[in-house]
């Protein structure tokens, strides 16, 4: 495992949410501005990035191959809701806070980190399988992802916000995969190029949140603590050994671990903002989780393979 490349990674991640935080600080990025911005990273770059990850692949992986690691990708998500539901329920507060705690400790920053981190443990023949749990992951992050951070107490739920270009792109992206579709190259590269603004776009939504939030507020989230181990260690280790039954293929079984390790996704802040929930813990959560999965990814890998 190069551990440089997962230092390097983080550190990159962690320089752009620091400009995130700074043109925050100077009302560059106010919060209006970064509203758009989400919406614009939501909305129009993610569709093209999970198009791009999907008509990029170039490893020749059969029907069965792939539909199956779609289905040990579903296992996965639902272990991780076995294990966090009740241990959330525990920690008490309102209906809405429970559900974004939940959100946070299941959804994984498998974008934004999970390609670069992966592919530096696992090798570049690990691709492929994590633009396929994208593909789940989206669907279910843009469904019910967006019902667990915005119902309840003061929830803004709308059932119409199911139907959004992630979700349709994403449930798209399945046949496109299996059935091995390519575009136009000019089509290609302009949604590649637009995709590009993913990761930067939502580091510095991070950031920019950050700057609104006072520190004393991010420290009185005293459960992003208990979440954040949740996230980190609990759930990647006991995935590791319910799959480990099931799965033979290393390969496989490392991609799934892997990005159950992963921080909590960075679309928690970017959701939080557009559907109402507490976009101030879901920022502390994103923040915390990605400083320290730099000592815990490693470590797990190391301990569990």
């Amino acid at each position: 495992m190069d551990l440089q490349v997962i230092i390097d990674q983080m550190v990159v991640l962690f320089i752009i949410m620091a400009v995130g935080f700074i043109i925050g600080k100077f009302k560059m990025l106010t919060p209006d501005s970064n509203k758009m911005l989400t919406r614009i990273v939501l909305f129009v770059a993610l569709p093209c990035t999970i198009l791009t990850s999907v008509f990029e692949n170039e490893i020749d992986i059969t029907v069965g191959d792939t539909l199956y690691f779609l289905l040990m990708t579903l296992l996965t998500f639902g272990i991780a809701f076995l294990v966090s539901i009740p241990i959330v329920h525990l920690l008490g507060g309102n209906k809405k806070n429970r559900g974004l705690l939940n959100f946070m400790s299941v959804f994984s920053n498998c974008g934004f980190m999970g390609f670069p981190v992966v592919i530096a443990i696992m090798g570049i023949s690990s691709a492929y399988y994590v633009a396929l749990f994208n593909i789940p992951f989206n669907a279910l992050v843009f469904s019910v992802g967006i019902y667990m951070i915005s119902s309840g107490e003061g929830g803004g739920f709308n059932p119409k916000s199911l139907i959004n270009p992630v979700l349709i792109v994403a449930l798209l992206a399945i046949p496109i995969a299996l059935l091995g579709i390519r575009p136009p190259q000019l089509l290609a590269d302009a949604l590649r190029i637009t995709g590009n603004i993913t990761t930067p776009g939502g580091m510095l939504v991070i950031g920019a949140t950050l700057a609104y939030v006072p520190i004393k507020t991010i420290l009185a989230e005293w459960r992003i603590i208990p979440v954040t181990l949740l996230k980190l260690i609990i759930i990647p280790v006991v995935t590791w050994l319910i799959l480990r039954q099931i799965i033979t293929n290393e390969l496989l079984l490392g991609v799934l671990v892997i990005i159950s390790g992963m921080p909590t996704a960075a679309m928690a802040s970017m959701l939080a903002i557009e559907y109402g929930g507490n976009e101030k813990a879901a920022s502390a959560g994103v923040f915390l989780t990605t400083l320290l999965c730099g000592l815990t990814v490693p470590l797990l890998v190391y301990f569990l393979f």
